[in-house]
């Protein structure tokens, strides 16, 4: 039984990235987009207009590297 608390790969595309987890035989996907408030970076599962064809490619890669496995 293999229960990570860390991702095992991670796919950015501009300020989203996918987090691939691994949970036993089976991989889960998370999305995240990270930005800067006062001058912190900070993250959030929120993501705008402009963050959705990142959103794609991230989960493209996410995708395409789980295949491989």
């Amino acid at each position: 039984m293999s229960k990570s608390k860390e991702p095992v790969a991670r796919f950015r595309v501009g300020f989203v990235t996918a987090a691939v987890w691994e949970n036993e035989k089976f991989y889960n996907v998370t999305l995240q987009k990270s930005y800067k408030d006062d001058g912190e970076y900070k993250n959030t599962d929120s993501l705008g207009h402009g963050d959705l064809l990142n959103a794609a490619k991230a989960l493209t890669r996410a995708e395409e590297w789980i295949s491989q496995q």
